[in-house]
């Protein structure tokens, strides 16, 4: 496993690394909480995990936009069931 400078990047690397379409919207779901919970914790937070924090979050928006609602789109929406030009 990957190494985590602080407590939210265990959630964070496990909804990135989750290779399981069923599984990858409550890992992002999980992760998002975590971000969440430490952002409105009393303890101190430099700019340094702010700024992580925040790319966190942006990945993880990607993320849900790349294979969640992809993966959530009926088959003849989906990307091979377009005709090729």
């Amino acid at each position: 496993m990957l190494e985590t400078k602080y407590l939210w990047q265990a959630a964070y690397l496990a909804a990135v690394c989750e290779t399981d379409d069923d599984a990858m919207p409550g890992r992002i779901l999980e992760a998002l909480a975590a971000l969440e919970q430490r952002l409105l914790s009393p303890g101190e937070m430099d700019a340094e995990e702010l700024k992580a924090i925040k790319d966190a979050q942006d990945g993880l928006e990607g993320l849900k936009a790349e294979r969640v609602v992809k993966a959530q789109r009926p088959w003849y929406e989906s990307d091979s069931a377009r005709p090729l030009a």
